[in-house]
């Protein structure tokens, strides 16, 4: 068996980067890492949507994240994210047998054995779907998400598929629908990556040959949507009015300074965490979520003088994240009942995982946090 060696350490690093599935941040995380700038460019992005616009596209629920394509030799891989970073055994299976066997190196826990068979058979069933959909000129990799490990069924008049937490239902008389009814395997191609970690875009999704594997292509949302324009207004007005305050609150310099240069990530963690709980009282209980939290007693200590140094520019960062996320949900709930080449439920009720709105500053994606994420967030995986 090859075990896996990477040239140098950075090489490592910059794969684990650029395999990092949190590529796009939500609209109203801007402004832990953009600070009163990032908080702004959230709300004129939102207020476009007003307008129309056609750099709105589906953000696909794939699973398992996949890995394909040829090696500098030639050799056709094809893994999951997991096999491809595997150390202590080669994860980048060249044979159908290869991936199943690398899968199985997983299943330590006896109880899981059956559940690590099931996925490595299906792995395993697409192998060569993928190996003849790759031309045997390619160099360098696919990653993606899998949606589909065989023909969706037809229910009526749509293919109905779901490959995590998301149903989705795609009208078989549509151009994609027909694609999808001629297809045994589907994958959503996010980029490609080289040898050495480095990521270039997916100009040409025809360069995957063939029929049998269907890469789905961005599907665009040209609908316009109504805005709360009074709200906006009030965003914006809050965010100006704020701005110095929570510039200096976020900044990096003092922060490293002070031994709290993490203080950023805390408060998208905190966030996180009020997907379970419930997003009231943003920011109220931060205090007590840091006192169970895993932060040294010392650190608890600085954050929290440093708060209450800070309380107003505190609290008005909340509250202008609170007012991102009303305009985002509001808006995202009229996409989801619109109908289009592609429709979605999550639970029975009409949505997806969200939308990913293209910005020259870096895309934003609009997901429902109480919707979409505190349903993925209870699968047990």
């Amino acid at each position: 068996m090859r075990i896996l060696e990477f040239k140098n350490i950075d090489q490592k690093r910059l794969i684990l980067k650029e395999l990092s599935p949190a590529r796009i941040n939500h609209a109203e995380d801007l402004i832990f890492w953009e600070g009163s700038a990032g908080a702004m460019r959230a709300v004129q992005q939102l207020e476009q949507l007003a307008k129309g616009t056609k750099s709105l596209t589906i953000k696909w629920d794939g699973s398992p994240a996949i890995i394909f394509g040829r090696n500098p030799n030639g050799e056709f891989i094809f893994t999951d994210k997991h096999g491809f970073m595997a150390k202590s055994y080669d994860g980048r299976a060249t044979s159908p047998d290869d991936l199943e066997g690398a899968i199985m190196q997983r299943a330590k826990d006896k109880s899981k054995a059956k559940t690590y068979r099931q996925y490595a058979s299906k792995m395993k069933s697409v192998f060569e779907l993928f190996q003849n959909a790759v031309p045997n000129n390619f160099q360098g990799y696919f990653v993606g998400d899998m949606l589909y490990f065989n023909t969706p069924k037809k229910v009526g008049n749509s293919y109905v598929f779901q490959p995590n937490v998301v149903n989705y239902q795609v009208p078989a008389e549509t151009d994609l629908g027909k694609r999808m009814g001629s297809s045994r395997a589907g994958v959503v191609v996010h980029y490609i990556m080289s040898e050495k970690g480095r990521t270039m875009p997916v100009k040409d999704l025809n360069m995957i040959q063939g029929t049998d594997v269907l890469a789905i292509p961005p599907t665009t949302v040209n609908k316009s949507q109504t805005v709360d324009v009074s709200a906006v207004n009030q965003l914006k007005g809050m965010i100006q009015q704020s701005s110095s305050g929570i510039d200096k609150l976020l900044d990096r310099n003092a922060l490293a300074g002070m031994k709290l240069a993490d203080f950023p990530n805390l408060l998208y963690t905190y966030l996180n965490s009020k997907v379970d709980s419930g997003m009231k009282g943003l920011g109220s209980d931060f205090v007590k979520w840091l006192q169970s939290s895993a932060v040294t007693e010392v650190k608890k200590t600085r954050i929290m003088n440093y708060i209450k140094a800070n309380t107003q520019s505190f609290m008005a960062l909340w509250k202008i994240v609170n007012g991102i996320m009303v305009a985002k949900d509001s808006i995202i709930r009229q996409l989801d009942k619109s109908k289009g080449a592609v429709n979605a439920t999550v639970n029975g009720k009409p949505g997806g995982e969200g939308y990913v709105l293209k910005s020259p500053k870096g895309n934003i994606k609009l997901v429902r946090r109480s919707g979409f994420t505190k349903a993925n967030r209870a699968i047990n995986r």
